[in-house]
């Protein structure tokens, strides 16, 4: 890195017009915006030895970031671009543009009088999400393993994420094991007991906005059609739980049911799986009653 005057920058700025990236010899150098202190600045972006390329499926630039962000987690003070650039072992105009489009993300915020960056409040937010999740996972981790233990079968929780459901937690059944997913997989909202559970739970408008994405809709039984879709809806508002006849997996059946919170806002959806005879006409009543039961126990014990 080499700093460059207000007369050269001008006289460079000239040469390569609206250019940002330079080229000189072999490599290329950045141009960067005049930082706070006024003074032009060039980084080198491109060559055999470029700080900022990926090694492998890493990337630097966010590797970067997270220096910075972990850096800062031990400064309650604060950091200036000095401070970050020596965090990042970088040069000082690259430490600067990190830190401002972190602060333009609102997961920093620079102090006027200091100059110095902290830590935003959004982190605040993740935190307050990341523990929401965890909580959930503990909370419904007893009301999960009875449930399994009264129905014999295969008790999983899933949350909202985009137009599908995320798996959570997964309680396998005494019987038999039936999931080919495992946690953390994510099905689109027409597939599986829970995720259609959470479909149901959306106003109109949500469900609308998902239909309204097109594609083909596909599960092993076939494609389902959005008046298919808006028919399983209305029937599951109407008795309170969602049923999949073994669309994903063959001879598996599973029922889902919103878990909503003491003010009525979608949390998750809890569903359980298993053979046939769990879902026969003499049975099913039963099923559905338990996981709904297990829904209520679940809003009783959210904070």
């Amino acid at each position: 890195m080499f700093c460059i005057t207000r007369w050269r920058l001008a006289m460079l700025s000239e040469y390569t017009s609206s250019r940002s990236v330079v080229q000189q010899g072999c490599a290329r150098w950045r141009l960067a915006p005049t930082d706070e202190e006024g003074v032009g600045k060039m980084s080198y972006v491109d060559g055999p030895d470029s700080p900022e390329r990926s090694n492998g499926s890493r990337i630097a630039v966010i590797d970067k970031a997270v220096h910075v962000l972990d850096a800062l987690m031990l400064a309650p003070n604060g950091l200036t671009p000095t401070d970050a650039a020596a965090a990042i072992d970088s040069n000082r105009s690259t430490a600067f543009r990190l830190l401002t489009s972190l602060e333009q993300a609102g997961l920093l915020y620079r102090d006027a009088l200091t100059g110095r960056y902290r830590l935003g409040v959004k982190f605040l937010q993740y935190g307050e999400a990341v523990r929401a999740g965890m909580a959930l996972v503990d909370l419904a981790d007893p009301i999960m393993r009875h449930l399994s233990a009264v129905t014999r079968q295969t008790v999983s929780l899933a949350v909202r994420e985009g137009f599908g459901a995320r798996y959570v937690h997964r309680i396998p059944g005494p019987e038999i094991e039936v999931f080919g997913w495992k946690i953390g997989d994510w099905l689109p909202m027409h597939a599986g007991a829970a995720a259609e559970a959470l479909l149901s739970a959306l106003p109109d408008s949500e469900v609308e906005r998902y239909l309204a994405q097109g594609g083909e809709r596909r599960t092993r039984l076939g494609v389902v059609s959005d008046d298919e879709i808006r028919s399983h809806i209305a029937v599951a508002r109407q008795r309170g739980w969602s049923l999949n006849r073994a669309a994903l997996t063959e001879g598996v059946l599973s029922l889902g049911v919103p878990v909503r919170d003491s003010s009525g806002g979608l949390v998750c959806a809890i569903s359980v799986a298993g053979l046939g005879h769990h879902y026969q006409d003499d049975t099913i009543d039963d099923t559905a009653g338990a996981v709904m039961a297990a829904a209520r126990e679940i809003t009783a014990v959210l904070p």
